[in-house]
């Protein structure tokens, strides 16, 4: 059972490392099929040699200053133009001249960097592709780029609001296409397509990202988990992983990844805090304690950590300890000297008999303009008992001051036993008097009781 309501940290999905990883152009322009020589002899001399002439220009086009003249502007769009007209004249053809002419208007398309104009208009050049009868390298090239533009047709301001369910679910359509080719490879065949690790991981990653984004979690579990075992040393990963193992309340699941996540990531203070609170949703409390404890040594620990630790060591009987924890907190300027810390800080001294410090407390709580609950009697008991007795005595005065008019048993308990220790507080500074007063005002048997060995000596 937890000690107190501990927020867990959260890790964003939509991780920068992940969907910022796609370069659309560079991809396209290191991926795209050239066509073989075999092929291009199946496409007409003058259809291959307006391709050279359009592709030749085009690359021209691209190196060339941005501040142009306008006529010159006029003349690259004309350019733009002719390849468009080119791209839409061979798509009656054959596939090799589809294939040559979309590769061209893709390059155009992707040029125009963050359009999402430009990657609606690719994604359409590459789902025409993919209705023909390609090859097996040509199905894993687009299948792969119809993915990524999907994912791209979501505008990055908006990609951490409100999900397209739409664009995600056609990433999840082809990158499953993309999976179902690649696992019925053997070592020797990804060998020849170049299909890496790096690359199954990050289409892993993506395809468990669109299932989340679909609110279908269960379903992003083991791609996440394919991309992470592929790349165990890619954080971006990991954190898509352990975010979906929290969310699915997996809880030994994201024990075990957590443990493993400290040794890798040392350094990381959520790591080390969240493998804590693993623990303790487990309630493996002393692994809890014994983790944060870890944590703190390392410097590590965060405001949230300080506190849970305290309550730890509550709990675990380690009061001194747990004052420590709390002290040091405040020092470090990470917990607040607020209603929380004090009534933690007093209870731990309180527990460890420190009644001096406990009184120290309560003194700068009030100084602080705090006030907690049963302050009042606690402090004036703890006054008491370290024979402070002017200082008891104007506590309990006080008490009876504010005390509520009621007539219950309980009450008048309450109310007697604040008197009978009032009295005897007089008694200790000799003002026997008020104190004979106050005894004879007790009204329940048990005080009156008391009271009778004090009247015979007064």
């Amino acid at each position: 059972m937890n000690l107190i309501n501990v927020k867990q940290p959260s890790s964003s999905l939509l991780s920068g490392s992940v969907l910022g990883s796609i370069r659309l152009l560079g991809l396209l322009l290191s991926i795209l099929l050239s066509l073989p020589s075999a092929q291009a002899q199946q496409v007409p001399a003058a259809v291959y040699s307006r391709y050279v002439t359009l592709t030749t220009a085009f690359a021209k086009l691209s190196a060339q200053d941005e501040q142009q003249t306008k006529a010159k502007a006029e003349s690259n769009q004309i350019l733009i133009n002719n390849i468009a007209d080119f791209y839409q004249q061979q798509r009656e053809h054959s596939t090799e001249r589809q294939l040559l002419a979309s590769n061209l208007q893709l390059q155009v398309l992707l040029s125009q960097q963050d359009s999402l104009q430009g990657y609606e208009q690719s994604y359409e050049v590459v789902t025409q592709l993919l209705s023909l009868s390609l090859e097996l390298e040509q199905q894993l090239t687009f299948q792969q780029l119809a993915a990524q533009l999907a994912a791209s047709l979501i505008p990055s301001t908006d990609a951490n609001k409100t999900p397209n369910i739409k664009s995600w679910t056609l990433v999840t359509q082809h990158l499953n296409a993309w999976f179902k080719l690649v696992d019925q490879l053997d070592a020797k065949q990804r060998e020849t397509y170049k299909i890496t690790n790096a690359q199954q991981a990050s289409n892993a990653a993506l395809l468990a990202q669109a299932y989340y984004l679909q609110d279908k979690l269960t379903a992003a579990l083991a791609p996440s988990k394919r991309a992470y075992k592929l790349v165990p040393k890619n954080e971006s990963y990991l954190k898509l992983l352990l975010a979906l193992l929290q969310r699915l309340e997996q809880d030994q699941q994201l024990n075990k990844h957590l443990s493993i996540a400290v040794v890798d990531f040392p350094k990381s203070k959520d790591y080390w805090e969240r493998l804590a609170y693993s623990y303790l949703a487990l309630e493996q409390n002393k692994s809890a304690l014994s983790t944060l404890a870890i944590t703190r040594n390392q410097g590590l620990l965060t405001a949230q950590g300080y506190r849970v630790l305290a309550s730890l060591y509550l709990q675990q009987q380690q009061p001194r300890l747990a004052a420590a924890v709390y002290l040091e907190g405040a020092e470090k300027k990470l917990l607040l000297q607020d209603s929380a810390y004090f009534k933690g800080l007093s209870n731990a001294w309180l527990m460890a008999r420190e009644r001096s410090k406990a009184l120290v407390v309560f003194s700068q709580a009030a100084s602080a303009g705090i006030k907690l609950a049963k302050h009042d009697q606690q402090q004036a008991q703890l006054l008491y008992l370290e024979a402070r007795w002017s200082e008891a005595e104007s506590a309990y005065i006080a008490l009876l001051d504010r005390r509520v008019e009621n007539k219950d048993q309980k009450t008048l308990l309450m109310t007697d036993k604040w008197r009978f220790l009032l009295a005897v507080s007089q008694i200790e500074q000799g003002k026997k008097a008020q104190a004979k007063d106050n005894l004879l005002l007790l009204q329940t048997n048990q005080y009156q009781g008391y009271s009778k060995g004090w009247l015979a000596q007064l």
